[in-house]
């Protein structure tokens, strides 16, 4: 059996995401979270399918665009050719800020639905950059019509549309999303350790996250309008583990290109124990973008296609939970990931 994944975006993530299925395809051990998702293995997974709207990878082999410029992943496995070539994206004049003053290279909805038709694809992941929010939501239309699943891994608050989840359900395919949050990155270190505040019975006060990184995808995000979208989404993920209203932010706040694909995560956080006895904590993570998404991502393809190929369309909210930022029923982090490995696990 084998799980024909489309992408739309070849970066960072993208790339890393290539290099994972090579590893642990070829054998690889070590840091694979799930094994197997509904009874299937990083082997099932096969990538038949790209877009990409910047001139420099389209008409490359997947294998080469992953690493061509302004990609920066962190090169951890050899890629062979693929085969694939990466085609033409959809661009709505929603250009992200790192291609602004490059001609980008797109077409239109009909020829993504035509190839992803031709490719057999069965789900479309959509990793586009934060902010072109009327690309995500025409490769949404492009799924539709090629009768593929829809994974949207970007910021664009995609299943808060009732017209787009009422035609996703009709036709009876998963629609997964919003906003990817990482296997241990900055919000999910967030949620937790506010979770565990709460538990242990310490009120929590206030809490913030400042995030500084490398790449492209963090050079789009402090563009001020991208940036107060995304602060949004992320602030919001955040605030919904505390069962009360409290003082929090969390956000990018600076870009640096020598960071490449990593990130630092600055966090402190203001409670009130006995007799209201002072807690505060100043910590910092420091992760890699790319890997931290990988295993997150490869989870909720496996999954999604379970609730593709057998019709499972009750459990598509419980992947949403567990994979993204911005689902369209929220739990809390431990809550989420039990019930997903509940679900496609155990």
């Amino acid at each position: 059996m084998t799980v024909r994944v489309a992408i739309a975006g070849v970066g960072n993530c993208g790339a890393v995401f290539l290099q994972g299925l090579e590893f642990y395809s070829s054998g690889g051990k070590g840091g694979l979270w799930h094994p197997e998702v509904a009874g299937l293995r990083p082997s099932d997974v096969k990538v038949v399918s790209a877009f990409d709207i910047d001139p420099r990878k389209v008409g490359s082999d997947l294998s080469d665009a992953a690493f061509t410029p302004p990609n920066v992943p962190k090169r951890y496995v050899g890629l062979s050719p693929s085969g694939v070539v990466v085609g033409p994206g959809i661009s709505r004049g929603d250009i992200p800020p790192h291609l602004r003053g490059v001609k980008p290279k797109a077409t239109e909805v009909e020829q993504v639905a035509d190839s992803l038709k031709s490719s057999k694809s069965d789900i479309l992941v959509n990793i586009i950059s934060s902010g072109s929010d009327s690309s995500t939501e025409a490769y949404a239309t492009a799924a539709l019509r090629a009768r593929c699943a829809f994974v949207n891994c970007s910021p664009s608050l995609l299943l808060k549309k009732r017209s787009t989840v009422a035609l996703f359900s009709k036709a009876r395919l998963p629609l997964v999303g919003d906003d990817m949050m990482s296997q241990f990155g900055g919000t999910a270190f967030h949620k937790g350790l506010l979770e565990l505040m709460v538990k242990r019975g310490v009120k929590v006060s206030k809490s913030y996250q400042l995030d500084v990184g490398g790449g492209s995808e963090t050079l789009n995000t402090i563009d001020e309008t991208i940036k107060v979208a995304k602060r949004q989404v992320k602030t919001s993920a955040v605030a919904s583990e505390v069962p009360y209203q409290f003082e929090t932010i969390a956000g990018t706040t600076d870009y640096v290109d020598y960071m490449g694909n990593d990130r630092t995560s600055y966090f402190w956080f203001q409670g009130a124990g006995f007799m209201n006895a002072g807690v505060s904590v100043d910590i910092y993570l420091r992760s890699s973008d790319g890997a931290n998404a990988g295993n997150v991502l490869l989870d909720v393809v496996r999954a999604t296609y379970d609730c593709l190929r057998n019709g499972k369309q009750s459990r598509v909210d419980s992947i949403s939970a567990y994979g993204f930022k911005s689902p369209p029923k929220p739990a809390h982090l431990d809550e989420a990931h039990s019930r997903f490995e509940t679900l496609f696990v155990t």
